[in-house]
């Protein structure tokens, strides 16, 4: 169990750099959702604890998050609004 959680903590610190290239957002983003899906698996089939669990789901989700965020600004044609923005302006 120490192992997996060194390895998943790790993981967080690894992909909080800030990318190089623009494909390092959904890199990280990949990274991030495959580390989630693994942390679920561990925890479902008992290799965790529910606390482990809840310690270490939080930064990874918000790993994926950001990179998602991060993903989006660089897909966006410059100058344009964020998708939020753009939906407050079409209902006004």
């Amino acid at each position: 169990m120490a192992l997996l959680v060194a390895v998943v903590v790790s993981g967080v610190r690894a992909t909080g750099e800030t990318p190089s290239t623009p494909s390092g957002s959904a890199d990280r983003q990949r990274a991030a959702l495959a580390q989630l899906a693994e942390l679920e698996f561990e925890y479902q089939t008992g290799k965790i604890g529910e606390e482990d669990y809840r310690d270490l789901k939080p930064p990874l989700a918000r790993e994926a998050l950001r990179a998602r965020g991060e993903l989006e600004k660089e897909e966006r044609p410059a100058g344009s609004a964020p998708p939020d923005e753009e939906n407050r302006a079409s209902r006004q």
